[in-house]
C-alpha cells in the first residue's frame, strides 16, 4: 500500500489555481479583492472535504488489507485446531 499524504494547504493550492485558471477561460471581467476572497473560502471548504474523503478512503483501503490479512490468518488456524482437539475428545469418549 502506497503512503500519500495530502495536506489541506496543498488541496487549497491546487483547486484555487483550478478555479482562477477555468475563470480566465470564461473572459469574465478581472476579479476584485470580494472575489478573490470568495474563491479562497470556497476553495479552503473544498480543500477540507477532498482531504476527509481522502482520509476516509485510506481508512477503508487499510481495513480491507487488514481483514484479508486476518482473513489468511485465521483459516489457517480453523483448519488445524478443530482436528486435534476432535481427536482428544473423540478419545477421552472412548477411554
Amino acid at each position: 500500500m502506497e503512503k500519500s499524504k495530502t495536506s489541506k494547504k496543498a488541496l487549497k493550492g491546487l483547486i484555487n489555481d483550478s478555479i482562477q485558471e477555468a475563470l480566465k477561460s470564461l473572459e469574465l471581467p478581472a476579479p476584485g479583492k470580494k472575489v478573490k476572497k470568495v474563491l479562497l473560502r470556497n476553495s479552503k471548504k473544498l480543500a477540507g472535504i477532498f482531504s476527509d474523503a481522502i482520509k476516509s478512503e485510506n481508512k477503508k483501503k487499510k481495513k480491507a488489507a487488514k481483514f484479508m490479512e486476518d482473513a489468511i490468518k485465521s483459516k489457517s488456524k480453523k483448519n488445524k485446531k478443530p482436528v486435534a482437539v476432535n481427536l482428544q475428545q473423540h478419545e477421552a469418549v472412548e477411554a
